[in-house]
């Protein structure tokens, strides 16, 4: 029995034994995990303090220290910050509930969900921030637990998704991209003024999803990778240590700081040889591999769908656009409403008709940078520039033709039949009115005006002066143009992919003459969607070559920069007493000194870019 007790013993020691051993090797030979890896822990980690930081939120609603609430309320935000860059690229759905606008919205390709009301801290901010507003603690419960919804519903989802490094490269571009054109705008921190202090929680969390490919950028970048670090964590000081929202110097920051990281950033993944998300969910107008100011960063042929393009197409597309006998009268061409000398736009408040006397409802936008824009008409109504010339050549005050039959004549002719063989080979007549709109809309690509004074500066060349600067950095900020108008297109575009194009309700007055101001009746995109929070609401435009493109509005009814600013400064139309239920611009009143509004319009001036007194008629 007691032989038996020994060698049970030995028999459980030796098991012990190996068991010991095996597990020692398999600590030392066990590989590290992988870079990506080593991010999706990173994330679920972050959410889970993001959760943790949800609840105590939710704790102090309650009570009565507003304070105490409104710094919980920033630890909230900047908890979620940190990992914005995974949070908006695999969870675009979660990023909308947890921060999304706080203005209803209506998804166009998914109409089927109707108008989406919104929720997130977005909306908590305009609660509890300048103060607490009162009877908003139900409210805000709501929202609170809304928060705590999405951010459980978030961290289960993770374990079903394989974080790869490509994509993990590409929404590190979005986040840099996302912290340049909206981070430092307050875009989404318009109430608490905290833009700045969010925007360095971004780049904390971009810099820690970086460190984990420490090897794999030295390695790529040789010792550009210790200068992408450096410059990650000086970023981060700099904004720490800023003097304040409104005085903060963001060209600054952008060319010593935000461009070498981006550029940094994208030259790696370019050496990984990593492209862009190709999956329709993360279709965008931008190449992210390069800072946002790179002269070739937007892709021109982005929106060109199942058509093509050729040297052939544009010089017959060119052609065309000056041909007055696409008009049924044979007088009017695309260029007499969109002139090049006038920046492709007419100088009128709005078109003259087809008749010669009677008027258009709105005013003719630039063509330039249309090839970048997915929607187009200042309802947003198209989506396409061969539907946008299709339409115009259909329509009975514009063009009022039938394209069909114009075109056919018109590829007939001699001086076109030759240009038109080479474009479209072997084309049968029947298409004729697409490939001639397909011609134009090829021409109208080659538009693009990206490199005016501000490009330049953009670039590294000191070519602006300081009351110019000084009006980027107003535009950035206090004067809040840069959360609509976003840089460097200067329109609704929306960064990071610069895919969607936004529209606003602003209460833009009508041309009423003397006497009382009176809202614009154009109801604008509610007759293109006929959603209801759509009513007078008006893509917004770029600021591109805005010297030139005076008169301004949908109508026309403002003839100066400085008649612009004035009625942004006095809070749109609300400022006027106009306002619609439904406008969309914020009502407070930005209180711009007059040196302030010049210096703006003085940046506005360096939007211009003079290539196009280079296009002429054939």
């Amino acid at each position: 029995m007691q032989n038996n007790n020994i060698n049970m013993l030995r028999t459980i020691f030796v098991t012990a034994l190996l068991f010991i051993i095996v597990a020692c090797l398999s600590f030392f030979t066990r590989q590290p995990p992988a870079p990506a890896g080593m991010v999706k822990q990173f994330y679920k980690k972050q959410a889970f303090v993001l959760e943790q930081e949800v609840k105590r939120f939710d704790q102090l609603i309650p009570g009565n220290n507003e304070k105490e609430l409104q710094q919980q309320f920033l630890k909230v935000r900047a908890a979620y910050k940190k990992i914005e860059c995974i949070v908006s690229y695999y969870f675009d759905f979660s990023a909308i509930k947890l921060n999304g606008p706080p203005i209803p919205f209506y998804e166009e390709e998914e109409p089927d969900l109707g108008v989406q009301q919104p929720t997130g801290m977005q909306v908590i901010e305009g609660l509890i921030f300048p103060r607490i507003l009162p009877g908003s603690k139900k409210r805000l419960k709501e929202l609170s637990a809304e928060l705590i919804t999405q951010t459980l519903a978030m961290e289960e989802t993770t374990e079903s998704f394989d974080f790869n490094d490509e994509f993990i490269f590409d929404a590190v571009m979005e986040e840099l991209y996302r912290v340049t054109a909206l981070g430092i705008t307050g875009f989404d921190a318009q109430s608490s003024m905290n833009g700045l202090a969010e925007s360095s929680a971004a780049i904390n969390g971009v810099s820690k999803v970086l460190g984990f490919y420490r090897s794999t950028l030295d390695n790529v970048l040789g010792n550009k990778s210790t200068r992408l670090q450096q410059l990650l964590i000086a970023s981060q000081v700099y904004l720490k240590n800023s003097p304040g929202f409104n005085n903060f110097n963001r060209m600054y920051f952008i060319r010593q700081y935000l461009n070498p990281i981006t550029q940094l950033a994208g030259d790696a993944k370019k050496r990984l040889g990593f492209t862009d998300n190709r999956s329709p969910l993360f279709y965008s107008s931008i190449t992210k591999n390069n800072t946002l100011f790179a002269a070739s960063v937007f892709d021109v042929n982005k929106y060109l769908d199942d058509n093509t393009t050729s040297p052939e197409k544009i010089s017959l597309g060119k052609k065309l656009f000056f041909e007055p006998a696409l008009s049924s009268d044979g007088k009017r061409s695309c260029a007499t409403c969109h002139n090049p000398a006038k920046a492709f736009t007419d100088g009128l408040a709005t078109s003259i008709a087809l008749d010669g006397h009677s008027l258009l409802t709105r005013n003719a936008p630039t063509l330039w940078n249309a090839a970048l824009q997915r929607n187009l008409f200042l309802d947003n109504r198209s989506t396409g520039l061969e539907d946008q010339v299709m339409q115009v050549l259909n329509n009975a005050k514009e063009m009022h033709g039938s394209a069909l039959e114009t075109s056919q004549k018109i590829i007939q002719q001699p001086e076109y039949k030759a240009l038109y063989a080479k474009a479209y080979e072997n084309a049968s007549p029947d298409f004729a009115a697409i490939n001639i709109s397909n011609a134009i809309a090829c021409f109208e690509r080659t538009l693009i005006s990206l490199n005016s004074k501000f490009d330049r500066q953009m670039r590294g060349h000191d070519v602006m002066n300081k009351d110019e600067i000084n009006g980027f950095n107003l535009f950035m900020g206090k004067a809040k143009c840069g959360t609509c108008h976003f840089t460097p297109l200067f329109s609704g575009n929306k960064p990071p992919r610069y895919y969607y194009n936004e529209s606003e309700v602003i209460g833009v007055p009508g041309k009423n003459g003397q006497g009382k101001v009176k809202l614009d009746t154009d109801e604008g995109r509610l007759a293109a969607t006929a959603v209801l929070i759509h009513k007078f609401s008006f893509k917004t435009p770029t600021l591109r070559n805005i010297e030139l493109t005076a008169p301004y509005m949908h109508n026309g009814v403002f003839g100066t920069l400085k008649e612009v600013i004035d009625f942004y400064d006095k809070g749109g139309g609300k400022g006027l007493g106009i306002a619609p239920p439904n406008q969309t611009l914020p009502f407070d009143k930005l209180d711009l000194t007059p040196k302030e509004k010049n210096d703006i319009i003085l940046f506005l001036k360096t939007l211009t870019d003079t290539s196009s007194k280079a296009i002429r008629a054939n």
